[in-house]
This record gives C-alpha cells, sequence and structure tokens, in this order.
C-alpha cells in the first residue's frame, strides 16, 4: 500500500455506490477507483492506494484502488 498527495482531476459516481476518478500523480494521469465510497474528494488529497490491473473491454490498464484518504478537517 503506497500513500501519497494526489491531485484530483475529475471524480464521478459509478453504479451509484463507487467514486470513479481520474488522477495525476508526479503530472501523470492515471485513473483509480474507490470502492463502497461516495463522497467527493478535494481537489488535492492524500490517499493511501494499491496498485491494480484493470481489464475491461480487452484493455489492460494500471489503476489506483483506494483504501482510504487523509481529508483536511472541517471548519
Amino acid at each position: 500500500t503506497f500513500s501519497e498527495e494526489l491531485e484530483v482531476v475529475s471524480q464521478r459516481l459509478v453504479a451509484e455506490k463507487h467514486l470513479s476518478l481520474k488522477l495525476k500523480h508526479h503530472g501523470q494521469p492515471v485513473d483509480g477507483i474507490w470502492f463502497s465510497h461516495t463522497e467527493p474528494l478535494p481537489a488535492r488529497v492524500t490517499l493511501a492506494f494499491r496498485l491494480d490491473v484493470d481489464s475491461w473491454r480487452g484493455e489492460r490498464r494500471v489503476r489506483f484502488l483506494v483504501e482510504g484518504a487523509e481529508l483536511p478537517a472541517a471548519s
């Protein structure tokens, strides 16, 4: 498991219960998924994630499987 601050480029709900993410990691785009999470994330966030190979429609891509986030304290 890795933990790094990432830029959240876009996010959307999938099947009304998972958060699909477009992230930037060291300036490079990467897809992410956070299963069973529906709350939106801020533009920059520290995420705990592990690497996964997503095989969908015959394509194989690396994505981040998000396991948790360090969110800023509510003010």
